[in-house]
């Protein structure tokens, strides 16, 4: 009886919502099903070291390029859709290697949501690390520098492994540079470009990003 009331008393405060509600939740749990299924099998076919079956709302973008290595760990997840995050999705997150010996190493319990994780050398991130929507860490320029070099076909830019510690957090639309290292428990703030080193327990932001606050 109590729980008839409950569903009675949803209703008749707002009926529309609530009818509306319920089948785009069940709807909503398949589509999750069929997206971290559909991801995991697509992961191991490409080669790619996935721990556990991903949560994934959307289907990510992966890309493991010949003789280089992507670890995923345990309880990964993952938002791609243009609906599973009301901060706004630019694009589909991506994870992608783009030379041979590249690694991507993602730690248990990461969560990212319309994130480019993309590596040319190594680019590893601590456990219970949360990165919000349409971060981008790159390890590479991906252009020289030099006037001359940009006009040889396919020059690749100065490259320097990123590493991000466990329990950071990386607020939307920031980006992480190459050659940086964040420690544990740090947080990012939102549009931050990080071009230098970020310690442990503190919070940083701007642009450049610098540390604001002790934890």
């Amino acid at each position: 009886m109590r729980q008839q009331g409950g569903i009675i008393t949803k209703v008749k405060g707002d009926p529309l919502a609530y009818l509306w509600l319920k089948p785009f939740q069940m709807w909503q749990r398949a589509y999750k099903a069929f997206c971290s299924a559909w991801t995991y099998l697509m992961a191991k076919a490409k080669g790619v070291d996935i721990a556990s079956m991903p949560v994934c709302d959307g289907v990510p973008y992966i890309l493991r390029s010949p003789y280089s290595t992507i670890k995923i760990g345990c309880h990964f997840q993952a938002n791609s859709s243009f609906k599973s995050n009301n901060i706004g999705i630019l694009s589909r997150s991506r994870i992608t290697t783009n030379d041979h010996g590249a690694s991507i190493i993602i730690g248990d319990h990461v969560g990212i949501s319309a994130a480019t994780i993309s590596a040319f050398q190594r680019i590893v991130i601590g456990d219970y690390t949360l990165i919000g929507g349409n971060v981008l860490i790159t390890d590479s320029d991906w252009h020289p520098l030099d006037p001359a070099s940009r006009r040889v076909p396919y020059a690749d830019g100065r490259r320097a492994d990123v590493v991000i510690g466990s329990n950071v957090f990386i607020g939307t639309r920031s980006i992480i540079l190459k050659g940086v290292t964040i420690g544990d428990n740090a947080v990012i703030g939102a549009g931050s470009v990080v071009t230098r080193d970020i310690p442990a327990n503190v919070i940083a932001a701007g642009n450049p990003c610098v540390v604001v606050k002790q934890l």
